[in-house]
């Protein structure tokens, strides 16, 4: 017997079902984001169903059962414009939004990212899948900086390449909310500065 042709065959059998299944795990993946996207343009509607994009000094309050959150709002603003620079203030996320958040990345949609998560999700006896992809992303990536401390706050404050500054604070988190939730969605350059200034003062501080 040909023992060499017998194991090359064989590995040969493995690899290929080593790559089937990857493709199968990559397609799954792929579904999700689909999906997920879907599901937050849905909720970015229910946004816009609501109120208007503020303009500059502009502010809108809103109590409502309708499901959307801060990835919703980041969807929606990227219809119309490019986001130079992103602050997220988080208690948690899916892990279909971190993939779709790392692609709009990537493909520079969103130039820079900062992230504020709850430690919580990090360093569990089995940290989350998210937490991690999300800590491997930004570890490689010099435009995108993250941290998870003992954080429950939720806010995204946006500067998009034609001088807007959207902030969205509100009690839902970036899963799925079907509740009563509240928030304040606004237009303003001065509450951006200072989200942006005590993610930033927080993130180099505990980093050091």
């Amino acid at each position: 017997m040909n023992w060499n042709a017998e194991i090359n065959c064989n590995w040969g059998s493995q690899k290929n079902e080593i790559e089937i299944k990857e493709k199968v795990i990559q397609e799954k993946a792929i579904k999700r984001k689909i999906k997920n996207q879907e599901i937050h343009f849905l909720k970015a509607k229910h946004l816009n169903d609501l109120c208007f994009e503020p303009k500059k000094n502009e502010q809108w309050r809103i109590v409502t059962e309708k499901q959307f959150n801060a990835y919703a709002l980041i969807l929606h603003i990227l219809q119309k414009n490019i986001i130079e620079e992103m602050y997220l203030a988080i208690y948690r996320i899916n892990e279909p939004t971190v993939n779709s958040i790392i692609d709009l990345i990537e493909k520079r949609k969103i130039k820079k990212a900062n992230f504020v998560i709850s430690i919580f999700f990090n360093q569990t006896k089995k940290p989350e899948i998210w937490a991690l992809k999300l800590k491997e992303f930004a570890d490689k990536n010099k435009n995108v900086k993250h941290i998870y401390v003992h954080n429950h706050a939720k806010i995204v404050a946006l500067k998009t390449n034609n001088e807007n500054y959207f902030i969205f604070e509100g009690s839902g988190n970036m899963s799925d909310n079907a509740r009563i939730e509240q928030y304040i969605y606004e237009n303003n350059e001065k509450i951006f500065n200072f989200h942006k200034q005590w993610i930033e003062n927080l993130i180099k501080n505990h980093s050091k």
